[in-house]
């Protein structure tokens, strides 16, 4: 019978760098599983930051429109508004404008109990009556403007004749009126009916 052979001597430098290896292998795989996971990582938070920033950018012009309608409501608001306080503000001046005829034949009825001296009570009533429905239209704004005298004016008076006229300072002045002329406010709400003079030449 053959003796066993001997084993082999264990060379354990070798069996060292073997298992060094084997660990360098297993951590380079590791490795660059890592990075590949993180590549994957990287990868979709791109998609999600850009996803974010189409939704802001989406939102953005959103808002953007959103305002835009808010504006136009507005403006559209302001210009009903504008033109209801417009539309109310002329049938306000044509109706007071109205009462302007009554003062005129009150003015036609002075002048007509004036020539009457028997007429005084009746005359002091007129101008009661008179007085009364000016005051209450002043309390709209409407007031008298004395015309007579005045230079003429296109914005205020209404020529309804030329008078010729020697003097020269009444050349261009209102020397009678047919009908007083009224404002409101600052504004014209009748021209004053007048005739002018016009100077002729000598």
């Amino acid at each position: 019978m053959k003796p066993d052979p001997e084993p082999p001597e264990f060379d354990a430098v070798a069996a060292a760098k073997e298992l060094e290896d084997e660990l360098g292998e297993l951590g380079t795989a590791a490795a660059g599983g890592e990075q590949e996971y993180v590549a994957i990582l990287e990868g979709e938070i791109e998609q999600l930051t850009a996803l974010v920033a189409e939704k802001d950018k989406q939102l953005a012009a959103a808002n953007a429109r959103a305002d835009q309608a808010h504006a136009e409501i507005e403006a559209v608001q302001r210009r009903v508004e504008n033109a209801s306080a417009k539309e109310l503000e002329q049938r306000t001046r044509k109706l007071l404008a109205s009462f302007l005829s009554v003062v005129d034949n009150l003015d036609r009825a002075i002048t007509a109990a004036k020539a009457h001296a028997q007429d005084a009570d009746l005359l002091s009533g007129i101008e009661l009556v008179r007085r009364e429905v000016l005051a209450s239209l002043g309390s709209f704004g409407v007031k008298h403007v004395p015309a007579l005298g005045e230079p003429f004016d296109p914005n205020r008076h209404e020529a309804i004749a030329v008078v010729p006229v020697n003097d020269l300072a009444q050349d261009g002045r209102v020397i009678d009126v047919v009908r007083e002329g009224y404002v409101i406010g600052d504004d014209t709400l009748r021209p004053a009916g007048v005739a002018v003079g016009k100077r002729t030449a000598s």
